[in-house]
């Protein structure tokens, strides 16, 4: 029971907490999902992959909204990632498009686009500052 607990906090903390880091050039400024309602007009809203510092280092987009369905594509911390913040299932968002203009760790590079669309986890989706 107690190693239950312990999973639990661990996946809690995972998905729940919010980054605020400097990644080179970058800085992590928490959940995208707390700045959405400021800018309710905005179609779509820009936010940073985070939180993926575990064994896998990716967030996986999914072409539905859930663990259960197929990864489509997998990116790695500091790719962008656009979403349609409207479209939303519990904790999961539509995802539009993604674009790379840092690497992981946070240097400059030049702009390559990430072409996908499908959903991804709201934990794992930072504001950021670049």
């Amino acid at each position: 029971m107690r190693i239950l607990a312990i999973l639990l906090m661990v996946f809690w903390a995972a998905t729940g907490a919010a980054e605020n880091k400097t990644y080179g050039e970058v800085y992590l400024s928490g959940l995208a999902k707390q700045d959405w309602p400021l800018n309710p007009t905005f179609e779509t809203h820009n936010t940073m992959v985070c939180n993926v510092n575990g064994p896998d280092g990716f967030l996986s987009i999914r072409s539905g909204p859930g663990s259960d369905f197929k990864a489509v594509r997998k990116l790695k911390r500091l790719a962008i990632v656009v979403v349609d913040a409207t479209e939303r299932r519990g904790r999961w968002v539509r995802v539009v498009d993604a674009y790379r203009e840092v690497t992981p760790e946070g240097q400059g590079i030049p702009f390559k686009t990430l072409s996908v669309q499908g959903w991804a986890h709201d934990g794992y989706l930072c504001g950021f500052i670049h």
